[in-house]
């Protein structure tokens, strides 16, 4: 007798089109705030929502991607904030899934993620607390990402020499254009002692390899004249996230936040699969341990000589 397939999961990419089946949730105790000094009160903060609104994935390798604006699920208890921006970045949570799925195929491991699945209409991950939340339910939900973003952070620097953040947002000021954030190189300052300028501005940085792509890459980037590409970065040029986890910190990793124009939307599976490969290319030559040159990640390893015995 043919015993019946076990079911199997879908993968991360297909759960990215229907994001509400990408929802893990788990149940929520006593939660104290990720900065005591904004929250005196002695006593733990409990959230009124029944489990944490985010995605998490614990991965294997020294990239973490973040995704704070796509979320689309209203907290239960709280309300809207009243300052601030409430829209949220269309389909930049699906973008990071999909990033994460097309990183685990090329690179043959799991990238971490955090993706907000609350609505940013409740809390701002992008911020700090005291300006991102109005209510303790939202805030709960603020320090669920924060907690576990800062857990993913700690993790990769414990196993890893170097590590990237890749922080990505959705803008609608230049539509037909990619911009990078790096707050002028500062939160990347470990990469620029490491690798140089170019590995930030350079044609095979993340940006480099995105307008080499067909991408319009806001600083502009020219790949022949590399010496050239010193335009500061004038606006989106980094928020909460990438300034406090960044490499400037003590405990922080090398950080870049990239804000998606139109594209995430006219083509979201072309722009996730081209963002993922220009971030794969990034990290085989500026962030990946240094070994044996290869040309494609899921190439098998060439197999070791015969030993030829010597002597009698």
């Amino acid at each position: 007798m043919v015993k019946p397939a076990a079911p199997t999961r879908p993968p991360l990419a297909l759960a990215a089109i229907g994001l509400g089946a990408a929802l893990l949730s788990r149940p929520l105790a006593a939660h104290p705030s990720v900065n005591p000094a904004l929250d005196p009160s002695p006593t733990p903060v409990v959230a009124a929502a029944p489990v944490e609104l985010i995605t998490v994935q614990h991965g294997d390798l020294p990239i973490i991607l973040s995704a704070p604006h796509g979320g689309t699920v209203r907290v239960p208890g709280s309300k809207d904030r009243t300052t601030g921006v409430l829209v949220r970045d269309v389909l930049t949570a699906q973008v990071a899934l999909l990033v994460a799925q097309r990183l685990t195929d090329v690179l043959g491991a799991k990238p971490s993620l955090v993706v907000a699945q609350f609505s940013r209409r409740d809390a701002d991950a992008n911020r700090a607390r005291g300006d991102a939340v109005e209510n303790e339910a939202a805030g709960a939900q603020y320090d669920a990402y924060h907690r576990s973003l800062r857990a993913l952070v700690d993790d990769a620097r414990r196993k890893h020499p170097a590590a990237i953040l890749i922080d990505i947002h959705g803008q609608s000021r230049v539509p037909d254009a990619i911009v990078r954030g790096t707050r002028n190189g500062k939160t990347v300052t470990s990469l620029i002692d490491r690798r140089g300028e170019s590995a930030v501005s350079g044609p095979d940085s993340i940006f480099g390899r995105l307008k080499a792509a067909g991408y319009r890459v806001v600083p502009d980037i020219d790949p022949d004249h590399p010496e050239l590409n010193t335009q500061p970065e004038t606006f989106f040029d980094g928020g909460y996230i990438v300034g406090s986890y960044g490499s400037q910190n003590p405990a922080g990793v090398d950080a870049i936040q990239i804000e998606l124009g139109g594209m995430r939307t006219d083509n979201t599976m072309k722009t996730a699969r081209d963002l993922a490969d220009a971030i794969a290319a990034f990290y085989l030559a500026h962030v990946k341990p240094a070994g044996p040159p290869a040309t494609d990640p899921r190439a098998a390893p060439e197999p070791a000589p015969a030993r030829v015995p010597s002597g009698p």
